[in-house]
């Protein structure tokens, strides 16, 4: 205990947060600002049911089915139709693998009227489901990924800090650092 005001860094909280929620937390895959990816190599109107574990480090709990078809969501930051070398997402002619299931390389896309992009159309190679392919590519990055057919609506509340500042107590005005 101390006499002194003292601040801690709200990042030093986050990263408890973090370490308790990964260690605890089941996982699960959500989309928040989906496109729509076409899997044109994929039977229409078949859906195969795949198996993801409910936390990566911890098999004890267990896991769940997720069904997967020739239409899926992924979320809009998850694809670019060019990229510099850094980006480890879905960009055209390139390959990602799909969070427990296969690698997807995407041919070509549709847009708007806007010019943002509505519809990924990409192929799959069935050869990949929990490995990796026998030729020795490998896949620049990972994605989630939900059922376009079996996926359900959610509400999400996203939350951020309460204040803009670091230290509100310091301002003139602490109703102007509410965030």
């Amino acid at each position: 205990m101390t006499k002194q005001d003292n601040t801690i860094e709200m990042s030093s909280l986050e990263s408890c947060i973090r370490d308790d929620l990964n260690e605890n937390a089941p996982r699960a895959m959500a989309v928040l600002e989906p496109i729509k990816l076409v899997i044109e190599n994929f039977p229409e109107g078949e859906v195969e049911t795949l198996i993801g574990p409910n936390h990566p480090n911890k098999p004890e709990m267990g896991e769940r089915e997720i069904p997967f078809s020739r239409e899926i969501w992924i979320e809009a930051e998850d694809f670019r139709e060019e990229a510099n070398k850094k980006y480890k997402r879905l960009v055209l002619g390139k390959e990602v693998r799909l969070r427990n299931a296969y690698y997807v390389k995407a041919e070509r896309c549709e847009k708007d009227e806007n010019g943002k992009v509505t519809t990924v159309f990409c192929t799959y190679d069935p050869e990949t489901l929990g490995k990796d392919p026998a030729d020795g590519r490998k896949a620049k990055g990972v994605i989630h990924w939900v059922s376009a057919d079996a996926g359900v609506e959610a509400e999400f509340r996203l939350y951020d800090r309460l204040f803009t500042v670091p230290n509100p107590g310091a301002a003139d005005d602490f109703a102007a650092t509410i965030n």
